[in-house]
């Protein structure tokens, strides 16, 4: 699967507490507007707004797998830049969802039918 803006994925939380929050993809490699961060003054969500650079903001992502996440966490929401992706909940890591099973499928009127 190819993590887009806007979907959905986990980020483990890299403060050492192990917590799993869910996050909002914000920015990709794709999604990078070339130039706008050193052209217009960096800003904190990868726009042209001219505000600050915040800190671990890049201006290239450096791989499809690494992105910028809003993570929404039990104290609030915040923002982590440049996430590496791990196939498992791994510290400071971000990775999709598991997905539940597919559901059983009944061949008539009833599930006593089958």
């Amino acid at each position: 699967m190819k993590p887009t803006v806007g979907r959905i994925v986990y980020y483990t939380s890299k403060h050492g507490d192990g917590v799993v929050s869910p996050a909002v993809v914000l920015r990709t490699r794709e999604s990078t507007v070339p130039g706008v961060i050193e052209r217009w003054g960096p800003a904190p969500d990868g726009t042209a707004s001219g505000t600050a650079r915040a800190a671990g903001l890049v201006a290239e992502l450096p791989d499809d797998s690494t992105l910028d996440l809003l993570v929404h966490g039990l104290g609030g929401d915040y923002r982590e830049y440049a996430v590496p992706q791990s196939p498992t909940p791994e510290t400071g890591h971000w990775n999709w969802p598991p997905r539940d099973p597919a559901p059983t499928i009944t061949h008539g009127r009833f599930a006593s039918d089958c």
